[in-house]
């Protein structure tokens, strides 16, 4: 056994000498910047237009080097003794006590053999579209694909002037913004008689005492009558509860899930239909932390977690905190309702016959509570599929409401394709023609469809549309965010035609428009990545900053904000920058550790690792 470890420390060295070389082919070190030698690429790369990016690919063990601009390349390599190499890093290159030193000033890993400009001009394949793809070298036998990044060596006149490394930021499924479709609902002064909504959604928020774990009936009583459930079931409990910091992790989240359950088991007095209850404990570091900023304890932020505790156990200092850690200890809880539904209400023979004596009666508003309910039930499969169907509402401006509801219920439940919505929504127009709920959701599904192409409208018919609509007194955020998606897509087609000024205007339009919009965080992730998918990286930081320490942010946008900012040091020595990573590692933390996986495993890079800062938070949190 004693000889089994030798041999593996004594094979140590040789596994690291394996993923690394001197070799550097005769690439000489430009010295510090500004490099003479270096200055016209320097000048020509600070210039590139963002549609000009490039990187490295590994396909089966072979890398080849992508390029989208044909004319770039030639100017980049404009000399014979102009080329590439690149630079393999192997994952196991870099440990919690930081890399293992490099053995030039050149490359960092196992530097490959690098390729001038003739040879790279030869081996370059250009597709329609001017994708140009090199084929540079075979990936080293001995290297698992899956465990190496390739690093970019850009050389001119044989001198290093460029190192560039990848990272894997995700541009997919920015898409456009939900615009939703236009429902009618019952008139506000006859809806509290027709018993309000079928479902809804509470959220608020409870405190809870210091060591405190029961929660009794007679704690809920207040808040039961102020949300007014007694017309309701609840069908869901969704509760995230916080502790203060102090104590142990083990008894903190011992504490809060007692209290997430005194909690629903005091609802559940309330109601026969057992609660589906989902909870999650979290110790409040995030708030925590925000808390101290700017505070004479604002040295504990430069701690780590374990030493922030120790300091807790000194009984003064817990005491001057008391203050600010009460807010910490808190349950976040969002209740899904239902309506507690009459005997005729769940019959479906009774409902129907109910539903068409108020049809006969044009008693519309009362049909349009009916409609509310069968609708609830069709989705939930309590009636059948082709229940709708059954039901008969005459084609008359009487019944527009109740028509646009079903067309847009047909549109939600993915009846039909989206080409034959805008065709019923074209025919609910023309009984409809001056019904500007028709409009806007006929204008909705057109916008969808110009976002895959001008088979059924185009620029100029969006945008007088748009206008037409802005003109009835559609509401002002509702234009706002159809201007704004008509600026997205448009900015696609002037790409397209490489109209770079139109393109770059049209981006211009939606950063200075999305502030006069309220956006949820779904919203702002899309925002976020249709700038960065355009090299607008500050703005689309700029777009999630603002929501990044709020406890409740959505776990998406909080690592797109992660993965948009963590390359950059000068964000990562911020120390407010870690309130924000543990923000994310409170959210999900095995989606923070993967962050650091090799990039075709799925990572956005390992070599984050070399900011100390990043490494010691990464070593803390994911046990390496």
């Amino acid at each position: 056994m004693k000889f089994k470890y030798l041999l593996l420390i004594l094979l140590a060295p040789l596994v690291l000498q394996a993923q690394q070389n001197s070799q550097t082919y005769e690439i000489k070190n430009p010295g510090p910047p500004p490099a003479k030698e270096c200055e016209s690429y320097m000048e020509l790369y600070r210039h590139f237009p963002p549609e000009v990016r490039y990187g490295l690919k590994v396909e089966n063990g072979t890398i080849y080097f992508i390029f989208r601009n044909e004319d770039y390349l030639k100017k980049t390599f404009s000399s014979n003794t102009d080329g590439i190499a690149v630079d393999v890093n192997h994952r196991n290159l870099i440990t919690c006590n930081g890399r293992v030193a490099p053995k030039t000033n050149i490359h960092y890993g196992y530097l490959l053999e690098p390729m001038f400009r003739k040879e790279m001009f030869e081996n370059m394949e250009v597709s329609n579209g001017g994708f140009i793809k090199i084929k540079y070298r075979k990936l080293p036998s001995g290297f698992n694909p899956d465990m190496v990044e390739c690093n970019l060596l850009i050389i001119q006149k044989k001198y290093a002037c460029g190192y560039h490394g990848f990272t894997n930021l995700d541009y997919s499924n920015w898409g456009i913004l939900d615009m939703g479709l236009y429902k009618d609902s019952i008139p506000s002064d006859s809806y509290h008689e027709l018993s309000k909504e079928v479902k809804k959604e509470l959220k608020f928020v409870i405190p809870f005492e210091k060591n405190k774990v029961a929660f009794e009936t007679s704690d809920i009583q207040p808040l039961y009558d102020s949300l007014n459930l007694t017309d309701y079931n609840i069908t869901e409990i969704n509760i995230k509860a916080y502790s203060s910091v102090e104590g142990t992790v083990e008894n903190n989240m011992k504490l809060q899930e007692g209290r997430a359950k005194s909690i629903i088991d005091a609802l559940q007095t309330y109601q026969k239909p057992e609660i589906v209850s989902n909870v999650s404990a979290k110790e409040n570091w995030v708030e925590f932390l925000v808390d101290i900023t700017n505070s004479k304890y604002e040295y504990l932020s430069k701690l780590s977690q374990e030493a922030i505790k120790q300091e807790l156990q000194n009984k003064t200092l817990l005491s001057k905190l008391e203050p600010i850690l009460q807010s910490h200890r808190k349950a976040m809880v969002e209740l899904k309702l239902e309506k507690k539904f009459t005997e005729i209400e769940n019959d479906p023979v009774k409902l129907k016959a109910l539903f068409d004596q108020n049809i006969q009666e044009s008693n519309i508003e009362e049909a349009l509570y009916l409609q509310k309910i069968i609708f609830e039930k069709v989705r939930d499969k309590q009636f059948p599929d082709d229940y709708i169907g059954k039901l008969d509402v005459p084609e008359e401006v009487t019944y527009g409401a109740l028509l646009n509801n079903f067309a847009i219920f047909e549109y939600e439940q993915e009846n039909f394709d989206l080409y034959e919505n805008i065709k019923h929504f074209e025919r609910l127009l023309e009984i409809l023609p001056g019904n500007l709920k028709v409009k806007y959701n006929l204008l909705a599904l057109k916008m969808q469809s110009w976002n895959k192409g001008e088979i059924v409208t185009n620029q100029k018919e969006v945008n007088n549309s748009i206008n037409e609509l802005q003109k009835l007194g559609l509401e002002k955020s509702l234009v706002r965010r159809l201007r704004m998606n008509y600026y997205i897509i448009l900015t696609q087609y002037k790409a397209q035609e490489q109209d770079y000024n139109g393109k770059s205007n049209a981006i211009k339009e939606v950063y200075f428009a999305y502030s006069g919009i309220d956006l949820n965080d779904k919203d702002l992730v899309c925002l976020a990545k249709y700038l960065a998918v355009y090299s607008k990286f500050a703005w689309a930081e700029e777009v999630l900053a603002k929501r990044i320490d709020a406890i409740d942010v959505d776990e998406d946008l909080i690592f797109y904000y992660l993965k948009l900012t963590i390359a950059n040091r000068g964000k990562t020595q911020d120390p407010n920058y870690r309130t924000f990573m543990l923000n994310a590692v409170d959210k999900n933390t095995k989606r923070y550790c993967d962050i650091f996986l090799p990039i075709s495993q799925g990572g956005l890079t390992f070599q984050l690792l070399d900011d100390k800062f990043i490494r010691d938070t990464y070593c803390e949190v994911c046990n390496e």
